[in-house]
């Protein structure tokens, strides 16, 4: 028997025709079909083959569903139920019904699935950073705190549920997430309404609406949408910025260079600020404790104690050697006269190299001078040394 221009063979008619008799005269319509029909006639009747074929086709296969759209009811009273996905009318979007009564808004809002490793539970609404990745290849959630303990580049986002010591669970990067405090009391804060939150310095896995200043880390993280105790509601959508680092120092004590034409390394007795720059031993190295290019900018006051003519040379060293055409040089003949001198240069840097501020003189006469505070102003250091990190 030639094939069916309706296209369905007597196998396939015999997932759903269970009956010998019935089969054949189903060929035997679709043969008078062929024979006696134009091409116009039959549309309605190969749409509904193909539909039986379809259903055929899926009744070989339970795991297989082929479909051209699926039809949500907007209205229907819907059940929750893990792995469900139902019509959410309110946000216009889809439900998906995850473990632990989580629900995500499909296309409004992003998860990280973690394990939370911290040795607490971690509650509903907490800040999260990365504390790693552990041996079922899962990233590990720490209660995040901006006090510069942790890189700004770690934090993740906002816990959607309680998540119990050991326990694996979703942290909102982007979204809402409700049914927190939103009230502020538990910062000692009063939040309201598009009240803008970040990562607080101070409690760890909270938030504060006084934006942090350094050496703290300011991370906006979300917008308060509703204000309650228990039903409040954010919108979380970090602002994360790569943390850059500083440091500045000072001498504020004469320092000599003991001879002539002898390099001499500035020895910084006071650290004014610092965030992964500090002091080496000795004193004199400025010490990186991460990879960047730096900006290392210092500022001189040299003191004159003769009227002759004399010089004082200025450069940076790296890691013991000179940077090339790194000098600058100062000339001066008056007595007791003060000059100052200011020079800066970009510098490319590996975790734990360091940097020295070098002089030296061609008469002793010349020395770096600190000058103590008057009545109307504060003290002048003999150096001070700005070190900003302008790229990681």
């Amino acid at each position: 028997m030639a094939k069916s221009r309706l296209g369905l063979t007597r196998d396939q008619l015999a997932v759903f025709l269970k009956d010998h008799e019935q089969i054949i005269q189903f060929e035997k319509l679709f043969s008078t079909v062929d024979e006696s029909s134009s091409d116009n006639s039959i549309v309605d009747i190969e749409i509904i083959a193909q539909y039986a074929q379809t259903i055929a086709n899926m009744a070989s296969d339970t795991n297989h569903l082929s479909v051209d759209y699926i039809d949500f009811a907007p209205s229907a009273p819907h059940a929750d139920k893990d792995a469900r996905v139902v019509w959410n009318a309110n946000d216009d979007t889809l439900n998906l019904h995850h473990s632990d009564g989580v629900v995500q808004q499909v296309g409004q809002e992003t998860y990280i699935y973690g394990r939370n490793n911290t040795g607490s539970t971690i509650t509903n609404g907490s800040t999260i950073g990365f504390d790693g990745v552990n041996g079922d290849f899962r990233i590990e959630f720490l209660d995040y705190i901006a006090d510069g303990t942790y890189r700004s580049e770690y934090f993740l986002g906002v816990a959607t549920q309680d998540i119990d010591n050991g326990d694996l669970g979703f942290v909102t990067t982007f979204g809402n997430v409700r049914d927190i405090n939103t009230t502020g009391s538990a910062v000692s804060e009063s939040w309201a309404i598009g009240d803008e939150l970040y990562a607080s310095p101070t409690t760890a896995g909270a938030f504060t609406k006084v934006k942090p200043t350094a050496p703290n880390v300011s991370i906006p993280v979300a917008i308060v949408l509703k204000v309650s105790a228990t039903e409040g509601e954010i919108f979380v959508r970090p602002i994360i910025e790569q943390q850059k680092y500083y440091g500045q120092f000072t001498r504020t004590t004469d320092q000599v260079a003991g001879g002539t034409s002898t390099a001499v390394a500035v020895v910084f007795d006071t650290t004014e600020v610092s965030n992964g720059i500090s002091l080496g031993t000795p004193a004199s190295r400025l010490v990186a404790a991460n990879a960047g290019l730096y900006n290392f900018a210092v500022n001189f006051q040299v003191l004159s104690n003769s009227a002759s003519a004399k010089n004082g040379y200025f450069w940076f060293r790296k890691n013991g050697v000179d940077i090339a055409n790194s000098t600058s040089r100062l000339t001066q003949s008056a007595n007791s006269e003060y000059a100052t001198i200011q020079k800066s240069d970009f510098i490319s840097l590996v975790a734990a190299d360091y940097v020295e501020v070098m002089f030296a003189v061609d008469d002793t006469n010349l020395w770096l001078d600190a000058s103590a505070a008057t009545a109307f102003s504060p003290a002048a250091p003999a150096v001070i040394v700005a070190v900003t990190q302008v790229q990681q």
